[in-house]
């Protein structure tokens, strides 16, 4: 209700009466806790409060009493009487608390029977759940006995065995690098009984190209794999046979290459017949020698760097010699005919050496077997078609079309400045060499097609005597 009407309230008497009525237990005491319990709609319309405003979500203390006060007083009287609200909050008070003592008094053995069977049931919950965390904690310890404790042990014994298996795995490279070692050391006193081919030293060359491939396994990790190298046994072999083996090899190798000489330099120089391809007239057993050297050098060093740094040093040898020769030529021509047929010697012995390196197929992986690496190098004529030689790599690496074009340039580029020496210092000898001009380039130009025999690019030719002669045209100014 939203105000007070002055009306008496019925006496507490009465509300007592009505609300026990109503709240009156149950025949059944099985009957729900909350059907006993819960005031029904006849306990609402015995009480004189309103129910519905105390219990709303919008009341407010403030305004019910304004309200209440509002009701008993006359808003005209100053004076103002607070007894008869007041009282009649206390009655209200009085008949809320006789409500509770009526519920809780009639609801009192339905509490009791509900808590005691609530209890009983508890307790029967209680016993199966306390057998079934017994079963878990016995299945927990089979399990523990059976698995977790066995797993402890599987794990040490995993362990064991993968340190067993490391062991194992480094014996077994230890005894293959041993094995190599030996092959090394067998493969090297062959190499070391000479360079002649006879009866019980077959092989020479092949034995040279196995050992560099030997050699090349090692340094790639193929052998030693995974092994630590704080074992004594690595180092020894290491220090002790592998690099002193490859030094050796290298050593040999490069003599091989450099000693590539079908064209005797001296013969030419002393009158003989300088023309011909020189590798044409190599000697088989030359030619398989340096075939080997050439691709032990490969096998040797990363991406061939090897074998360019020897014939890099081949060729600059060559061209060095030549220069000095040329330039003792200049000032006494007489010799000059001489000295040119050394030129062009040396020049077909890298026509020579540029043809074999072409016949050399370049092996297609690092793990090349024995026998295609002797293959290799007894293999007679070209290159099978969309395979590279040896020769594709090295002109990458040397930077150059040719062998012969890279000596001839060189010589080229020395003699420009050597001839120019002899005719700033005058003299005798330069009025020689300028009255001889047409001579030397006549010469020298058939030095160039002289040394370039048996090459396939006639422009090649026209080019490089171009720049042979290009050397000698300060004396023609």
């Amino acid at each position: 209700m939203s105000t007070f009407t002055t009306t008496s309230p019925p006496p507490a008497s009465e509300a007592l009466t009505s609300s026990s009525a109503a709240l009156s237990l149950p025949p059944a005491p099985s009957a729900p806790l909350e059907s006993a319990a819960a005031p029904t709609a006849d306990d609402d319309e015995d009480t004189y409060l309103d129910l519905p405003l105390f219990l709303s979500p919008s009341f407010s203390p403030y305004t019910f009493a304004n309200t209440l006060i509002t009701s008993t007083n006359d808003l005209s009287d100053p004076q103002l009487d607070l007894t008869t609200p007041l009282s009649r909050v206390l009655f209200d008070l009085q008949e809320i608390d006789t409500h509770i003592h009526t519920l809780t008094t009639s609801s009192a053995l339905p509490l009791l029977s509900y808590t005691g069977s609530s209890h009983s049931a508890s307790e029967k919950v209680l016993e199966v759940v306390e057998a079934q965390v017994a079963g878990l904690k016995a299945a927990y310890e089979r399990l523990k006995s059976e698995v977790v404790i066995k797993g402890q042990q599987s794990a040490e014994v995993l362990l064991v065995v993968e340190r067993l298996h490391s062991v194992t795995t480094q014996l077994r490279e230890i005894s293959r690098a041993l094995g190599v070692g030996r092959q090394l050391e067998v493969l090297i006193a062959e190499l070391s009984k000479g360079d002649k081919l006879g009866e019980g030293e077959q092989g020479d060359y092949k034995a040279l190209v196995r050992a560099a491939q030997s050699i090349r396994e090692i340094r790639e990790g193929r052998v030693l794999e995974g092994v630590d190298d704080g074992v004594l046994l690595v180092k020894e072999l290491r220090q002790g046979v592998f690099q002193p083996a490859e030094l050796y090899v290298a050593s040999v190798a490069r003599e091989k290459v450099w000693g590539f000489e079908p064209v005797s330099v001296a013969v030419t120089q002393g009158g003989g017949a300088g023309g011909g391809n020189g590798f044409s007239v190599a000697k088989g057993e030359m030619k398989q020698k340096a075939a080997a050297g050439a691709l032990a050098l490969y096998l040797l060093g990363e991406n061939g760097e090897q074998l360019k740094g020897a014939v890099q040093k081949a060729v600059n040898e060559a061209v060095i010699a030549c220069l000095n020769t040329l330039t003792t030529s200049l000032t006494a021509l007489t010799t000059l005919d001489r000295t040119v047929a050394g030129v062009a010697a040396r020049c077909q012995n890298l026509v020579a050496l540029q043809l074999l390196l072409d016949e050399i197929p370049l092996p297609e992986d690092s793990v090349a077997s024995g026998a295609e690496l002797d293959g290799a190098v007894s293999t007679e004529g070209a290159v099978p078609e969309g395979k590279k030689s040896l020769l594709d790599p090295l002109l990458e690496q040397l930077d150059t079309t040719s062998l012969p074009s890279m000596f001839f340039r060189s010589v080229a580029a020395g003699l420009e400045p050597r001839i120019r020496g002899v005719v700033d210092r005058g003299g005798a000898n330069a009025r020689i060499l300028k009255g001889a001009k047409d001579r030397v380039k006549s010469a020298l130009k058939a030095c160039v097609e002289r040394g370039l025999l048996g090459m396939e690019d006639s422009r090649g030719v026209e080019f490089e005597i171009a720049v042979m002669t290009g050397a000698a045209g300060i004396l023609g100014r």
